[in-house]
């Protein structure tokens, strides 16, 4: 690993360790098939990058100051590497640390969370444009980026209960997507329910987070407005501002034992994403570790 998040120790050899009540970040560099232009699996390198122009300090959080520690154990290759993630959740569960992974495509959500524990008090909570509800996209491919939460659902026998969509707007949602929302295969709070009636939205994901005791939380950058996110191959208009995903995940870090941050295409012109991503991971530990 050639650089390491900024305020994170690095992790040359995750074999050997043993922190406890810590905050982990993987970097998670795998793009499956796409029928959009890809790039997201140089995301971490990227966002590592990025955050050397940061200094994990800001008017409400320094992250020298916080009581919990911050390690970067560089990346895994989610396809190559499955007992390596194997033994990342072992580490997680057995010494009450939590997990922040920077994809690659949505896809990668679905290969970490094969390998978490899951029970009837977990539940897993994804904003994004896309419902990504396909049993295959595209055609005849069975586990991608648009396939992840109906294969998480199927292969690990949840209930439609466990699983809230926050966020999807987008135009390009298949047939099968718009009938299993329709047909409430899942929760489901779209965007524009978020901007109607913020309070009663809040109100719903507040009561859905305090039903579980274990929260996973993945987060497409497609459901910001493509405003916000412009140099994204799945850029959607009619998505959320910054300010009110944020709003959204402050309610849900408090149970959050693992988040992900996927789709972050940038281009060397805007770096916006880049930026933005960093921003959001300090966001994150600020509300999910001891700080």
């Amino acid at each position: 690993m050639t650089r390491t998040f900024v305020g994170f120790y690095p992790v040359k050899d995750f074999s050997n360790f043993d922190e406890k009540n810590s905050v982990i970040l993987v970097g998670v560099p795998v793009e499956k098939t796409k029928l959009t232009p890809g790039g997201s699996r140089k995301a971490p390198k990227e966002i590592r990058k990025q955050s050397l122009e940061f200094s994990g300090v800001s008017s409400e959080f320094d992250i020298s100051k916080c009581k919990t520690s911050f390690y970067d154990i560089g990346d895994i290759d989610s396809i190559k590497e499955t007992d390596k993630l194997n033994q990342l959740w072992n580490k997680i569960s057995r010494d009450n640390n939590k997990l922040i992974a920077i994809g690659g495509d949505h896809s990668i959500t679905y290969d970490m969370l094969a390998s978490a524990p899951w029970d009837e008090k977990t539940a897993v909570i994804w904003l994004d444009a896309h419902a990504d509800l396909n049993d295959e996209y595209p055609p005849n491919v069975f586990y991608s980026h648009g396939t992840v939460f109906a294969n998480l659902k199927k292969d690990m026998k949840l209930d439609g209960h466990q699983m809230l969509l926050i966020g999807g707007h987008a135009y390009t949602q298949t047939s099968l997507e718009h009938e299993k929302l329709k047909n409430n295969d899942v929760e489901f709070i779209p965007t524009y329910k978020l901007f109607s009636d913020k309070s009663k939205s809040f109100e719903i994901i507040q009561n859905f987070v305090q039903k579980f005791d274990r929260i996973y939380l993945s987060i497409d950058l497609d459901s910001l407005d493509q405003s916000f996110v412009p140099t994204l191959a799945t850029a959607e208009p009619f998505g959320l501002t910054p300010q009110l995903l944020t709003e959204v995940i402050k309610i849900i870090l408090p149970k959050a034992k693992y988040v992900d941050i996927v789709e972050a295409k940038y281009s060397r012109k805007n770096r916006i994403v880049l930026n933005f991503a960093v921003g959001l991971i300090y966001f994150i530990i600020q509300n999910l570790a001891d700080c």
